[in-house]
């Protein structure tokens, strides 16, 4: 139900960032603003039930007018805070992201690797990954140390594993498989 009523929330801000022809804009303001309410302090004084709703949307318009945000973004944060929804404002971002990469036809992934990738391998990665799945990649990189070597990445639930861990094990099942009698 807390998927769906997220997902509700960011088709109706897609659809107005669409008619003003903001959909990129607003997703960078959402991830800022989502920065913000990640404090856990903040969080629970904005969901707290003693706080009043006129002090709430108080603290709401502090925040908002800080991080400069477009009077769009700003009314849906205060729609959210008085139907007591500011709890699904990650879900709403990440449903908007998802609509706004579809609308843009781009895909995010998740590189994993043991130790920082250069720059210009990222790009050569993206551009292999995008030649063979049509569509536009955004990577982000994880440093994983238990990665002996080489990298993984996750796109859409699939994961492509180039790593030296599985490169062995794979090595060591053949191994196996040759050595076993039959």
């Amino acid at each position: 139900m807390t998927g769906s009523l997220a997902k509700r929330y960011a088709r109706a801000l897609a659809g107005l960032a669409r008619d003003e022809n903001r959909l990129e804009p607003v997703l960078s303001e959402l991830e800022r603003t989502a920065a913000w309410l990640a404090d856990p302090e903040l969080a629970a004084a904005l969901a707290s039930p003693a706080l009043r709703a006129d002090a709430r949307s108080s603290l709401l318009g502090q925040i908002t007018a800080s991080l400069e945000l477009s009077e769009s973004v700003r009314s849906f944060l205060m729609v959210l805070a008085n139907n007591q929804r500011l709890g699904l404002f990650a879900d709403v971002v990440r449903s908007y992201r998802r609509l706004v990469d579809q609308d843009l036809g781009r895909i995010r992934g998740v590189v994993r690797a043991p130790t920082e990738v250069p720059p210009d391998s990222l790009e050569e990665l993206c551009a292999v990954l995008e030649a063979s799945l049509g569509k536009r990649v955004i990577l982000s990189v994880e440093t994983d140390p238990a990665l002996l070597g080489g990298l993984t990445v996750e796109i859409e639930g699939r994961v492509y594993d180039g790593s030296v861990r599985t490169q062995l094990a794979h090595l060591a099942h053949e191994l196996a498989r040759e050595r076993s009698p039959g």
